[in-house]
């Protein structure tokens, strides 16, 4: 129905089919004015729907002038379509939904002149080539998605979940609304045409390093033999070990070669494009290698590396450092292993209410700047476990009590327990407990330092949905003020128990040796799961100067799925112990964001954001630091 205050607009004016397709969507979208009250009310608009308005408001003058006054109003109608297109760009990575939400009907943008037609946004049904990406900066990370198209290169920007098993390489079918080249896709919205290539994970690894240097910095921070030792050398023996002497890296190492870009841009992928193009004009057959390693001295990038997720052949790129924790990361996701994470619950183990920390596995490469072993979940996708000639797991499918081997050793005995969790009433898939027994052997040689982790057993989670699940959980809870102090001490100690809520299951570590460990398990079983929430946060960066503003944004999930008009309370706490706090609530997507607006007056250091589900009986949070220099 109409609403009652337009009734006056349609009996006076006879309109155009343009125009009352233009009003119809302005019904369904916005409370609908007249043109000329439509454009009184966004004269000076700053957000994405005001400038819809304007624009609607603009086309329906634009459609119903004279020939002589559309040559002005198409002028209004450009800088509104151009002002638009960049506010939609600006929102499109953290809020897709609200891109979605926006989008102009093609009926609409078919109407509009030529010229304005090329600034709005369309919809699209294409298919393309997979790149998944990690960009890291240490303590945070941004998982990139990109389509490559016969035409163009395409950002991906998903409103409800990333597609996390799908690895670079996947041919995919996409719908959804795009705007210059980024797209903004729905949850339901992406089809697999062709899976990605399965990476190999075992055996020799045949990996070129590529080292470049910048016009403006062309300088060599460290030799090509330090280059071979770092890979070829520790880094293999690094997956020697983890592997147990099935997966290890030979190659070579080329450059320095000087590339026609400065230090100063931020164009990974140019990076790649003229590296390859050096190595190749020395002679180098990059066909002969599946492993890419483009390697150069600190530029304005910021993280310490990136790489695809998968790939053949896959890349990686390493900014400024040889540091094993760095090469042997970004190689762990070149072979299609995604981060490891770990799951705080409080004052609980496992509940209804719990934080992600997207780096928080302390004992995994995967999850740390230490080199850890990677997690028996991740071990087990790779191959390393429970394959072949590998050592084995024990799956535990009744009652007793099970020896385990310590994790880093050779040998024939198991190296892990895998218990059942639970099962996905809809897909049957299923999550698993992966229990290890680790010691300071070889790489693993830091826990020296977590005397909890030498007297107990860590335990993680993992699913077979997808690859990014593995979560350590956290046995003494809350055993220290600050983060670091609460996760120093993870592991199941001798004489304790752990009580799955939910399957009944009992753990007991029962004793520890140097070698071994004994674990009791009683199964229970396992009924239907509660709903699981949780809320994840992050900015868009790790590092500001004073006057610069800082986009929080918090991820509201239940069960995996977004939680729309949840209200987040934001808090954040300066370096100086001051704290300002704010509120909102979530989008369709589950997301919500909160700008700080940093003064000049304010304290360098590093400042603590959290943010927190109030809509909640049993609230929850998530936090994370940046740093204002």
């Amino acid at each position: 129905m109409i609403p009652p205050h337009t009734t006056h607009f349609w009996n006076t004016r006879i309109c155009s089919l343009v125009s009352c397709i233009f009003a119809f969507f302005m019904i369904s979208t916005f409370t609908l004015l007249s043109p000329d009250a439509l454009l009184a009310q966004v004269s000076t608009p700053l957000d994405a729907p005001g400038l819809t308005q304007a624009l609607i408001a603009q086309s329906i003058r634009y459609q119903e002038a004279s020939l002589r006054e559309q040559t002005s109003l198409l002028h209004e109608l450009m800088n509104t379509a151009t002002s638009r297109k960049e506010l939609l760009l600006s929102v499109i990575e953290e809020n897709p939904g609200e891109v979605i939400r926006l989008a102009v009907p093609a009926s609409i943008r078919a109407a509009l002149p030529p010229s304005v037609q090329a600034y709005i946004e369309r919809k699209v049904d294409i298919e393309g080539k997979l790149t998944v990406m990690y960009e890291d900066y240490g303590d945070h990370s941004r998982l990139l998605y990109h389509l490559e198209t016969a035409g163009a290169r395409l950002s991906l920007h998903f409103a409800d979940h990333h597609p996390e098993h799908l690895l670079t390489g996947a041919k995919i079918r996409v719908k959804g609304i795009q705007v210059d080249n980024a797209l903004a896709l729905g949850g339901e919205n992406v089809d697999s045409v062709t899976p990605a290539p399965v990476p190999s994970t075992l055996g020799d690894l045949r990996t070129l390093v590529v080292l470049v240097n910048f016009q403006d910095n062309p300088t060599e921070p460290y030799t090509v033999a330090e280059a071979q030792q770092a890979v070829f050398g520790t880094v293999s023996d690094f997956y020697l070990e983890n592997s147990y002497r099935q997966t290890w890296l030979s190659g070579d190492v080329v450059g320095w070669f000087t590339i026609a870009l400065t230090s100063t841009i931020c164009d990974m992928n140019t990076l790649a494009s003229q590296a390859a193009s050096a190595a190749s004009a020395a002679g180098v057959n990059l066909s002969a290698y599946t492993h890419h390693v483009y390697a150069f001295p600190k530029n304005a990038c910021g993280g310490l590396g990136l790489s695809t997720v998968g790939g053949n052949p896959s890349q990686s790129w390493i900014n400024g450092t040889l540091a094993l924790g760095v090469i042997g990361h970004e190689l762990g996701h070149a072979l299609g292993v995604w981060h490891s994470h770990a799951l705080d619950c409080g004052t609980a183990v496992l509940g209804p209410s719990c934080i992600i920390f997207g780096y928080g596995d302390t004992f995994d490469i995967m999850g740390n700047t230490d080199p850890g072993h990677f997690t028996a979940f991740q071990k087990e996708r790779l191959g390393w476990l429970s394959s072949g000639i590998s050592p084995q797991m024990t799956t535990v499918q009744s009652d007793g009590t099970y020896v385990i081997d310590s994790y880093e050793m050779t040998g024939t005995g198991p190296k892990a327990l895998k218990i059942l969790k639970s099962i996905d009433a809809t897909t049957g898939q299923k999550t698993w407990y992966y229990v290890e027994y680790r010691q300071p052997i070889g790489f693993d040689g830091f826990l020296a330092d977590y005397s909890n982790v030498l007297n107990g057993v860590l335990i993680h989670t993992g699913s077979e949905a997808t690859g990014d699940s593995s979560y350590l959980l956290d046995m003494t809870p809350n055993s220290g003020s600050l983060n670091f102090q609460d996760w120093s001490d993870p592991a199941l100690m001798g004489g304790q128990s752990f009580h799955d809520p939910d399957s009944g299951m009992i753990m007991t570590t029962q004793w520890v040796t140097a070698t071994q460990a004994a674990v009791s398990v009683n199964v229970g079983s396992i009924p239907p799961q509660p709903d699981q929430t949780a809320v994840t946060v992050s900015t868009d960066h790790s590092s500001y100067t004073r006057t610069q503003t800082v986009m929080i944004t918090a991820r509201v999930t239940a069960n995996g799925t977004a939680v729309a008009n949840a209200a987040v309370g934001f808090k954040v706490i300066k370096s100086n112990g001051a704290v300002v706090t704010g509120s909102t609530t979530t989008g369709s997507n589950g997301t919500a964001v909160y700008k700080l607006r940093l003064k000049r007056q304010d304290p360098v250091g590093i400042y603590e954001a959290s943010a927190t589900d109030t809509s909640s009986e049993m609230p929850f949070s998530a936090v994370t630091t940046f740093t204002v220099q």
